[in-house]
């Protein structure tokens, strides 16, 4: 069963995006995260494979560095970039996507599903992508969740530094990011001072017992985790 919180305009550029929410019912299989609620954001008009192709994932991803696109243009340009692009399958989510776009709108179903669960939101795009009236009163039902914002930079994004790490991918964009009072998350080997490798890499606990990614709602160090495909 899948849920749409939201349909209408991007916050980035204006297409038609959709809000969904799955694994409501018997959660995620993902060995990291553990069995929580995915909530994650995808065009309404365009298949999500052809739309990492051809650029139109900037609607939902906006100026993110791992989009695929934009992450072989940086590398071509000589630019230092993460190693590896975005890790989502977009043949994944396929089937989501039609689903979202054949269901209706229901906002009201969307929070009782999340009431009190623990939710992986942005499990696939930014949710800066939808206005913070959709997104604010999900996260405020949630027991506990994750997420990232890439585009931390822009100023109508600070709001979500109390409930999203900000995604940095070197010590002088974490510094950047500390200055503008986001914790940070970032891919790494090494240890920076005020910062701590991911949980789950050092001791196997699952995103839906950690609790630390929850940006300034909690109060742990910045967090590094080594880079992954």
């Amino acid at each position: 069963m899948t849920v749409k919180a939201y349909e209408g305009s991007s916050t980035v550029n204006g297409k038609f995006i959709m809000l969904g929410i799955g694994c409501e019912e018997k959660g995620s299989k993902n060995t990291k995260t553990g069995p929580m609620v995915q909530v994650g954001a995808m065009l309404r008009d365009v298949h999500p494979v052809e739309a990492v192709r051809n650029g139109a994932d900037e609607a939902i991803c906006g100026g993110c560095p791992l989009r695929p696109t934009l992450h072989a243009e940086m590398k071509a340009e000589g630019t230092e970039v993460a190693e590896f692009p975005c890790y989502v399958k977009k043949y994944r989510k396929v089937a989501q996507w039609k689903a979202l776009k054949a269901a209706n709108e229901d906002f009201e179903r969307a929070l009782e599903v999340l009431e009190g669960r623990s939710v992986r939101f942005g499990e696939y795009g930014n949710m800066s992508s939808v206005p913070r009236e959709v997104v604010e009163p999900l996260l405020k039902v949630v027991e506990n969740h994750t997420l990232y914002e890439h585009d931390w930079r822009n100023p109508e994004n600070q709001w979500l530094k109390l409930y999203a790490m900000a995604s940095v991918h070197s010590a002088e964009e974490r510094e950047e990011a500390n200055a503008l009072g986001w914790r940070t998350f970032r891919t790494g080997n090494s240890l920076e001072s005020g910062e701590v490798f991911c949980p789950n890499h050092t001791h196997g606990i699952q995103c839906i017992d950690c609790k630390l990614c929850a940006g300034n709602s909690c109060g742990a160090k910045d967090i590094v985790n080594p880079a992954h495909r």
